[in-house]
């Protein structure tokens, strides 16, 4: 159970050390998602993939935030980088991976690529390729 801002208002503070970091990296700007999320199931979480669907058909995959600060830290790797903001990159993937046991809460963070400028029906994978659940819009 939980709910998902699609997209997430890119003032929310909990996304201004992706943010920084993306800027940091000269990375092009991503759409982010917020999840909370509320395991009453009894499996493990992980958030592994949203699709949106928007108004004109348009499939749009968001995957953990993590994989997003992976990239952006490949900018600061190899001769001539910078291995302090390298490995700010690599903690602040860490903390940002997403493994939520039964009866835990939490939140996830996730990026799509495309901007989400409509969105008709948002399909959740909370735990692997195959378990789908359709969300349904509360507002």
């Amino acid at each position: 159970m939980g709910t998902i801002q699609v997209p997430a208002n890119i003032m929310d503070p909990r996304l201004e050390r992706y943010g920084d970091y993306r800027r940091l990296a000269q990375a092009r700007a991503i759409t982010y998602l917020i999840a909370q999320v509320d395991n009453r199931s009894d499996d493990t979480i992980t958030m592994y993939e949203v699709v949106v669907v928007t108004n004109d058909g348009q499939q749009i995959e968001a995957t953990s935030i993590s994989d997003y600060v992976d990239t952006w830290r490949d900018a600061f790797a190899g001769e001539g980088g910078d291995a302090t903001t390298y490995n700010r990159g690599i903690a602040l993937s860490n903390s940002s991976n997403f493994y939520l046991h039964p009866g835990a809460k939490g939140t996830a963070i996730l990026g799509a690529k495309e901007p989400i400028k409509t969105v008709k029906r948002v399909f959740v994978y909370p735990a692997g390729a195959f378990d789908r659940v359709e969300a349904r819009r509360t507002s």
